[in-house]
């Protein structure tokens, strides 16, 4: 992540925005078949991966001394918990309060810092969960599973790529400049806190 930093400095002249978007989602099993080498997995590229990018973004923002945006992607799974989840769960509660944390040590620097927290969306590691969990829960398919997951949405549908990142796309504006330190429901009303 360091050299990531660097080369956005020395390609595009300095660092004003960092996205920390990398995850496992794909680690899901009943908590007791869960091993030590899957939690640590999961935690290590969820959690602190996050924590080295938001390190790295940080140390470059301050340098430069303008200030910056830090978003994180986290997930509904920040805000609620899910059967056979529980790492990538544990992992995503942890941005919630790495985030905070982190967001009062950046303030002065006129750094912000949150969550995005998409629900579902069907992206290629969304469409494996699709399959997975429409099993877990005995949907007759994967589409009978879609359907009932988008009845329970008050909005009628699962999230896409593009609701997210219209949100970072916001976090990361003018409009935005006063808020750091949240983690911002991106769910279509199934997670209302």
């Amino acid at each position: 992540v360091r050299a990531l930093a660097a080369h956005a400095v020395k390609t595009h002249g300095g660092l004003d925005i960092w996205v920390n978007n990398a995850g496992i989602g794909y680690i899901m099993k009943p908590l007791m078949d869960v091993t030590p080498d899957d939690w640590r997995a999961v935690i290590d590229v969820n959690l602190s991966g996050c924590f080295y990018g938001i390190q790295a973004a940080a140390e470059v923002m301050i340098r430069q001394g303008r200030g910056g945006r830090i978003v994180n992607i986290a997930s509904q799974a920040a805000k609620s918990g899910f059967p056979h989840a529980q790492a990538y769960t544990a992992s995503k509660h942890g941005l919630v309060g790495l985030t905070r944390s982190a967001a009062i040590e950046l303030g002065p620097h006129g750094i912000t810092l949150n969550n995005v927290c998409p629900n579902h969306v069907t992206t290629g590691l969304g469409a494996w969960q699709n399959e997975y969990f429409s099993k877990v829960v005995g949907a007759a398919s994967v589409d009978d599973y879609l359907q009932a997951m988008a009845n329970r949405i008050p909005m009628r549908r699962p999230g896409l790529p593009q609701d997210t990142a219209d949100a970072v796309a916001f976090l990361c504006s003018d409009a935005a400049r006063y808020i750091t330190a949240e983690s911002l429901n991106v769910s279509g009303g199934e997670e209302p806190h």
